[in-house]
């Protein structure tokens, strides 16, 4: 799967930059399509281990190697393989933490390798629906996965400490994204720090692509990014993605005011802190994106400073 825009990408990859959820991917495909990062022979290996057949044709979900498999008891289910990154380690605790409410059923894991077994789940996912009613299930979502505080996740209220430091110093990237909004990402993280940050376990990189239809339940999360953080942080992902159904300019902002609306209601969250927290994550994603050698994310530089923009237009 190639990278494509979180603006307008169908599955966007999500790929952390020092914490950051940005929008496009680095990685390249290893022998015979299979993801960079997941060694060859080890789907081999797990289904061998773990007693499971193959099911279906293995694919890559945004980086990682997921195989749909059946278990020795006939249980339909997926194994999903993936490449080290920052987070991976917590992803199977998230997952038990969780316990299948909101979520796909975590069947087996091991950490070293980043091998998970989890429940299968329809070929669906939230793009089958209108904008604000997918809005509507993801602030939901949100809301049923936020869980109390629990180490070893990761902490926002660190991550907002390196990122204000960060953007404050990153005059650089002046040149590729407007000084203003840099500088009014910073003013934001310096009003959010006031506040509690290390509030709940949350997902935070839930969008469209990163829900599916269950047997069970309506829409489960696929899978688990979590960071101990706010409703409003978790939400940013949900607006961001799908934005070139609403046109540009003011339709961009009448429409990504609508979505802040709908994603704050369900969730329980506060609208001005969901679009402090966007503001925030386009300027880091933004700053990591014009650090890339290519000319693609350019245009994602480009497609963040329009959803900037959009976000202060509908304030």
């Amino acid at each position: 799967m190639g990278a494509r825009s979180l603006a307008n990408g169908r599955h966007a990859p999500a790929v952390r930059q020092n914490g950051a959820v940005t929008t496009s991917s680095a990685r390249a495909p290893g022998a015979g399509g299979r993801p960079a990062g997941v060694p060859a022979g080890l789907a081999d290996r797990y289904t061998a281990a773990w007693e499971l057949v193959p099911d279906g044709r293995a694919r890559d979900d945004g980086g990682a190697l997921v195989l749909p498999v059946r278990t020795r008891a006939g249980e339909p289910a997926v194994l999903r393989l993936s490449p080290p990154r920052p987070g991976a380690e917590h992803e199977h605790l998230a997952l038990r933490v969780w316990a299948g409410r909101g979520a796909v059923r975590l069947l087996r894991a091991e950490p070293a390798d980043r091998a998970l077994l989890l429940e299968r789940t329809a070929d669906r996912d939230l793009y089958e629906l209108p904008v604000l009613e997918a809005c509507r299930v993801l602030g939901e979502l949100t809301r049923v996965l936020a869980r109390p505080l629990r180490p070893p996740f990761p902490r926002l209220s660190e991550t907002a400490r390196r990122w204000q430091a960060e953007l404050e110093g990153a005059v650089d990237l002046d040149a590729r994204f407007p000084r203003r909004f840099r500088l009014q990402a910073v003013r934001s993280l310096e009003r959010l720090r006031r506040d509690e940050l290390d509030a709940a376990l949350v997902h935070q990189d839930l969008h469209h692509g990163a829900v599916r239809a269950s047997v069970r339940a309506p829409w489960l999360a696929a899978g688990a990014d979590a960071v101990v953080g706010t409703p409003e942080f978790a939400l940013v992902p949900a607006l961001w993605h799908r934005t070139e159904e609403a046109g540009h300019g003011g339709a961009l902002a009448a429409a990504l005011a609508d979505r802040m609306e709908a994603l704050a209601l369900a969730a329980g969250a506060d609208e001005e802190r969901l679009r402090a927290w966007t503001l925030v994550r386009c300027a880091v994603a933004a700053r990591d994106e014009a650090r890339r050698p290519t000319g693609a994310p350019h245009r994602e530089v480009g497609r963040l400073v329009q959803l900037c923009k959009a976000v202060q237009r509908g304030a």
